[in-house]
């Protein structure tokens, strides 16, 4: 049952890392994009206003986006401790 230990630390350390890091990832890059929507509305020629659905669309992508990674991160290094398939019947391959 030991086998498995070296890859549930490194699960551990990655979520434990990316989790630290979420509350200044999240608000950075809310940020950022902001910043871009807010420079790609005053090149163009749209309203004055920003625009409240691409506003919070933009924080749930954000969200979202973080979430499917940290899953994938979760999904890819757990693969790795899921036992191999074995044959049923336990057929011996005889040279005959």
């Amino acid at each position: 049952m030991h086998e498995d230990r070296g890859t549930s630390i490194a699960i551990v350390v990655v979520v434990v890392v990316f989790l630290a890091a979420m509350p200044f990832l999240i608000p950075t890059l809310i940020w950022i994009a902001l910043s871009v929507y807010a420079i790609v509305k005053g090149a163009g020629s749209a309203p004055e206003d920003a625009d409240p659905a691409a506003v919070i669309l933009t924080i749930v992508g954000i969200v979202t986006v973080l979430s499917v990674l940290i899953a994938g991160a979760v999904a890819l290094l757990g693969r790795a401790m899921t036992p191999k398939k074995r044959r049923r019947g336990g057929e011996l391959a005889t040279a005959g």
